[in-house]
């Protein structure tokens, strides 16, 4: 072993071991009804997920022009070259102006993911997950393993701060906690330089403000929640617009203090089905002219319409939502057979039009729900997903067996949190035709998935069917 890899593994466990001192020391983690015990296990397998995950990184996924920790990390590290150099150039990458250095125009050509070409007029996460990096190689000294460190502590305290503000909703308590900590996606893939962390923390802070947003409304907790969202925003766009009708929703019922909840979530959502539907028919619609064509000239026709869309849908003004999905799912293909992904899924695909859109929701919802499911293992890597899934299924199954009577405040989280959950996953499953991709870009929303489910699902009716069985 090197003397500079010496240091770099020292490094990590000194830094490692003072947080863990920290944590132990810190009102703010002390967990009912967990013990200090408890805390220091899982504090210790989330520093064990962030190794392991730069392990894979390193040394199974070599190819680092698309491998996502090390192509961020290393232009995390151009962008720290030319903060040291000048930190006004620094800066003036971030506002998107122009640079008169020349080693820094140098080091800014460098990077390879700073733009996206297929951001389709939305913000560009890359960029935030860039600038992340940047900082952290600043304030590791160019150390990819204490850059996981540091990001795995990010999210061990973010996932801290769901289980303290959701656990009171809930009967389940210890068995979410052991959940949160243990199940391997959220432990693996929210544990490193990787968005979905960044997404996590987002999170934590939007379920922060919302739940103490329900006991009292002020200036300051909605200034918070709206701080929280944009931060959401720059992680994944996406999901920031999804939230938005949950976010509607939850001001207006607290505004109205009405209880009819599920009324409504599900009002909002059939007045968004409607304006979806009215868009699509009449926002720069697409026609495809196959009228007594020769499959030759069906074939250059639709060359034409698709480049003109690509041009008015994609690089212009003109948001046809359909014309979007069906260009996203195109490049998630694309950049699938670019990195020769080995866990491909069949993906019904989308045409751009209406009647379609509507019938591959149901394999949204197969691939987003259910996917990888246990008789479709073909390797490890896919075992623990599996299981996951197998064990939210039964999950579901128990809210029909045992079901709970909420409260307000639950109903309405529930309502909340799972209109986000349905919406992003069915969008993954339609979209992204990798297996590694779909599970790993559903870990940030799971420890609201398993709020969701476990709140639903009766402590008291569980055991006492447990221990009817028992006397049977």
């Amino acid at each position: 072993m090197k003397k500079n890899e010496f240091l770099e593994y020292l490094t990590f466990i000194l830094v490692a071991v003072f947080c863990l001192f920290l944590t132990l020391k810190n009102k703010h983690f002390n967990l009912d009804p967990i013990s200090k015990t408890q805390v220091t296990y899982v504090f210790i397998f989330k520093v064990l997920s962030a190794v392991f995950l730069w392990y894979i990184f390193t040394y199974f996924y070599t190819e680092k022009s698309v491998n996502d920790i090390y192509k961020y990390f290393l232009d995390g590290k151009q962008l720290a070259k030319i903060f040291k150099n000048n930190p006004v150039d620094f800066f003036s990458v971030v506002k998107g102006q122009k640079l008169d250095n020349r080693e820094n125009i140098e080091l800014f050509e460098n990077l390879k993911f700073w733009t996206k070409p297929n951001s389709y007029g939305f913000y560009n996460d890359n960029q935030t997950i860039i600038l992340v990096s940047s900082c952290l190689n600043l304030i590791s000294n160019n150390n990819l393993l204490l850059a996981n460190l540091y990001m795995s502590l990010a999210s061990f305290v973010a996932t801290i701060i769901i289980y303290k503000k959701l656990s009171p909703y809930l009967e389940w308590k210890k068995l979410y906690f052991v959940i949160l900590f243990i199940s391997p996606s959220i432990a693996l893939w929210t544990s490193g330089l990787l968005k979905e962390t960044i997404i996590l923390c987002a999170i934590s802070v939007v379920v922060y403000f919302i739940t103490s947003l329900l006991h009292k409304t002020n200036v300051y907790l909605v200034m918070g929640l709206l701080v929280s969202l944009l931060l959401l925003a720059i992680s994944k766009t996406y999901i920031f617009g999804f939230i938005l009708p949950s976010i509607c929703c939850f001001f207006l019922l607290q505004c109205s203090n009405s209880k009819t909840i599920k009324s409504y979530f599900l009002t909002t959502y059939a007045i968004i089905v409607v304006f979806f539907i009215t868009w699509s028919y009449t926002h720069n619609p697409v026609v495809y002219n196959f009228k007594n064509k020769t499959e030759a000239e069906k074939r250059k026709e639709y060359k034409r319409v698709n480049h003109l869309s690509y041009e008015q849908n994609v690089l212009g003004n003109n948001y046809n939502i359909l014309e979007m999905l069906r260009f996203k799912q195109a490049d998630y293909k694309h950049e699938a057979r670019l990195a020769k992904a080995k866990s491909l899924i069949y993906t019904k695909k989308m045409d751009g039009q209406l009647l379609n859109f509507f019938s591959c929701i149901p394999f949204g919802i197969s691939n987003g729900f259910a996917r990888p499911h246990l008789f479709e293992i073909k390797s490890f890597q896919f075992i623990a997903p599996a299981i996951e899934n197998s064990f939210c299924i039964l999950l579901i199954l128990g809210i029909f067996i045992f079901p709970r009577k909420l409260s307000r405040d639950q109903q309405l989280l529930v309502f909340f949190f799972g209109s986000l959950i349905v919406i992003t996953f069915i969008f993954l499953g339609l979209l992204v035709p990798v297996l590694g991709n779909l599970v790993r870009y559903k870990a940030p929303l799971l420890p609201l998935l398993y709020f969701s489910l476990f709140s639903l699902i009766d402590n008291t009716k569980f055991f006492f069917w447990i221990k009817k069985l028992k006397v049977n």
